[in-house]
């Protein structure tokens, strides 16, 4: 059994610009396959957290505990993105207590 407070089970793929952040999530399977769980949410052109949160709720499969650890890590990166997007950055190292985030950059666009 795993033990969720320090390994996640998502990999969230993000594309970054100093006008929204885009972030999808998928899934780990083993140790070096993930798979797609959902599409992107951009935000702030649209409100990701509802969207995504409306399609996790479309996966009676998926326990409440998945969907609350999806839900924080999002958000968790909108912070970081907030408090960095001036920033010219090559890295993002979002932090969490409970949530140890995987992440995978796949475009950073923040030089002016």
């Amino acid at each position: 059994m795993r033990n969720y407070k320090t390994e996640s089970r998502y990999l969230f793929k993000i594309l970054w610009s100093k006008t929204y952040v885009g972030i999808a999530i998928n899934e780990i399977y083993k140790e070096n396959y993930d798979f797609p769980l959902t599409t992107f949410y951009f935000w702030p052109r649209e409100d990701g957290w509802k969207l995504l949160k409306a399609e996790l709720d479309s996966k009676p499969w998926m326990a409440e505990e998945s969907k609350l650890e999806i839900l924080n890590g999002y958000t968790l990166i909108i912070h970081y993105w907030l408090e960095n997007v001036n920033k010219n950055i090559t890295t993002i190292k979002p932090k969490a207590e409970n949530i140890n985030l995987k992440v995978d950059i796949l475009a950073i666009n923040s030089i002016n």
